[in-house]
């Protein structure tokens, strides 16, 4: 029998609206207990949620554990779902409880539990013009509701609306959630892409305009330097005529050492003009496969010695013997400038660090030139390969030594690039095109 409206609905309806509030939600668990509440209320009724959202719904990740297609519910479950093609329940087109006592046909699922035509209540789970579907009462007798058990339904289906809704809205908020994170990461990897590529830009973009600089300076200085020399050269004839007339004659010892002085700034004249025929030439005309460990290894060779009286000795941190077409000489005067170059910036002794790297998958071949000298100012970082440049002392140097340096390097298919921290110490990055590894070499016929 059922049992009177009272106490017990009073603490019924308490009980629900405490677990219906509680979250974060866990609508099918929820849509249960609710379920055996109403079976001890609604005795001897069984209690059913017909839902007509889908059963992978939008909002909710998936039906509930259990719940399978209509036709193939385990009985004992309490949640089940129209199919698509299924006409739903009177109780959800019309938005009003439909009550069942005689066993009449009805247009709802509840009619064909079991395939019987049983006694049933179907009370309509709407909000708004939402409609969620049905919670229904299905029982093998008819026992007819009175007015008050009537309204604890309708209360308690209220409820169960409300859970419904606050479910999806909170599943759905959680989702969104997700995709806006997502949206995040995608949004910040894509500022990372456009930093990354605005960096490259700027680096090509300097590369490009120093390229243009050195191209109008050596175009120029060829030029320049074919004047100069022709007319050193005739100087230089005349005072070396002067010099032994000098000599022969027995001129004044002071007039003999202002000629020798004077002939010493024309060669130092023909010296920087050479350095600018360097700077403007155009082509390399010999280009042959060159190891560059053994390059590196047999310019240290050459310069320990001398290093060695100013307290700097070298590192080598050779990588995989590695081939590039070039000229030896040529990338052997640009490692020569560099190492200078680091002798000079470690007055008190130091180390150089050369380390070489191939990678044979992009083809690459790179070269470190590190010292722990005094660094260069970024306000000079960026005028370094400019001809002329130098910081050095008045005399300590032409300014050419890196302006042909990256001229070799660029005819090579390569570039060179520099990175220093002033106190600290300067690396200087040569990349060059890679042809192939020392067991390729030796297998070519």
């Amino acid at each position: 029998m059922l049992q009177d409206v009272g106490k017990e609905h009073m603490a019924a309806l308490i009980k629900i609206n405490n677990i219906t509030g509680y979250l974060p939600l866990d609508l099918w668990e929820i849509l249960r207990v609710i379920a055996r509440e109403l079976e001890g209320l609604f005795n001897p009724y069984k209690t059913f949620f017909y839902l007509t959202f889908p059963r992978i719904d939008e909002h909710l990740e998936s039906f509930p554990p259990g719940a399978q297609p209509s036709e193939e519910f385990a009985q004992e479950d309490c949640i089940r779902f129209y199919d698509a093609a299924e006409e739903p329940c009177r109780a959800v087109t019309e938005q009003l409880p439909v009550l069942v006592y005689n066993g009449r046909t009805e247009t709802c699922p509840a009619c064909r539990h079991k395939g019987d035509m049983q006694p049933h209540i179907c009370v309509p789970l709407v909000s708004g013009s939402q409609a969620f579907g049905t919670l229904s009462l299905i029982g093998s007798e008819s026992v007819i509701l009175n007015r008050d058990q009537l309204e604890l339904l309708l209360a308690l289906a209220n409820q169960t609306t409300a859970t419904i809704q606050r479910a999806r809205l909170f599943d759905r908020l959680a989702r969104e959630k997700e995709a806006l994170a997502r949206l995040n990461e995608r949004h910040e990897a894509l500022n990372q892409d456009l930093i990354g590529t605005i960096d490259q830009l700027k680096t090509t973009q300097h590369q490009l305009i120093l390229s243009e600089r050195l191209a109008a300076a050596g175009h120029l200085a060829a030029n320049f330097a074919h004047e100069v020399n022709n007319a050193t050269g005739i100087i230089l004839s005349r005072l070396e005529c002067m010099d032994m007339e000098a000599k022969e004659k027995g001129l004044l010892e002071n007039v003999q050492k202002d000629i020798e002085t004077i002939k010493k700034h024309i060669r130092r004249i023909s010296q920087i003009t050479y350095g600018l025929l360097d700077l403007s030439r155009q082509s390399l005309k010999i280009m042959t496969p060159v190891a560059i460990n053994d390059l590196i290894m047999e310019t240290v060779d050459f310069l320990e010695r001398q290093f060695s009286d100013n307290n700097v000795c070298f590192r080598l941190r050779l990588g995989e013997a590695a081939f590039v077409k070039g000229s030896f000489e040529h990338l052997q005067q640009v490692l020569i400038n560099l190492l200078t170059n680091a002798r000079d910036a470690m007055p008190n002794g130091g180390m150089i660090e050369i380390e070489t790297g191939a990678d044979f998958n992009k083809g690459i071949l790179t070269v470190d030139v590190r010292d722990n000298g005094i660094g260069i100012s970024r306000i000079h970082v960026d005028r370094i390969f400019d001809p002329f440049f130098t910081v050095k002392e008045k005399g300590a140097g032409t300014g050419l030594g890196l302006s042909i340096s990256y001229n070799i390097v660029r005819e090579h298919g390569g570039s060179i690039t520099v990175q220093s921290t002033e106190g600290e110490g300067t690396t200087f990055t040569i990349t060059l095109p890679v042809i192939l590894s020392a067991e390729e070499i030796s297998a070519t016929p």
